[in-house]
């Protein structure tokens, strides 16, 4: 057995357990009360939070984060240096390395990608290898190109139309023929 049981059921070990648990819990609403009547009594000092020196902290992290981000038009600016520079670069290998080939006594054949480029004689522009007339001839069918018989009956319309004019126009030169073999004019061969 556990131990000797008491006229509630519980042994003595629960009791003294309650009995442990409740004196913990009274000392801590003691000191509450004892630190609210002490806190109305006095004043509350604070430490400064050093706003003048950015040296430690939350406010050196923060420092530190906007100064290693500059605004755009530093950034930019630093891109178009970076760039700049790198093309220099480039530009400057190249151009050493065709000394070299050239100082062997090989002939530098070079090879550029994309489309040929050509300048235009009125404006000095350089242009790309497509020429002029060729863009107005696409641009003028393109215009051309509108849909004006989309249906099935201005289509049938059209045809109706076409062929009534061919043939006013066929007994319109009928009729001149005629007129000319009258006048005994008309001489085909």
């Amino acid at each position: 057995m556990a131990g000797p049981i008491n006229k509630a059921g519980k042994s003595k070990k629960d009791k003294k357990k309650k009995k442990r648990v409740s004196a913990p819990l009274n000392e801590v609403q003691n000191l509450v009360q004892k630190t609210l009547a002490s806190d109305q009594d006095e004043e509350v000092y604070q430490i400064s939070s050093g706003d003048d020196d950015c040296s430690k902290g939350m406010k050196k992290w923060i420092t530190e984060y906007h100064q290693s981000r500059p605004g755009l038009t530093v950034l930019q600016q630093r891109i178009d240096d970076f760039i700049t520079a790198h093309e220099e670069q480039l530009e400057q290998e190249r151009r050493e390395k065709e000394a070299r080939l050239a100082e062997g006594g090989w002939t530098v054949v070079v090879h550029h990608k994309g489309r040929k480029k050509t300048t235009d004689a009125e404006s000095g522009i350089t242009v790309g290898s497509v020429a002029q007339a060729a863009v107005e001839d696409k641009m003028t069918k393109k215009k051309h190109k509108e849909l004006g018989d989309f249906y099935r009956f201005q289509k049938r319309e059209a045809k109706r139309n076409e062929l009534l004019m061919l043939q006013s126009k066929f007994e319109q030169d009928r009729k001149r023929i005629q007129q000319l073999r009258a006048a005994r004019k008309f001489r085909p061969y």
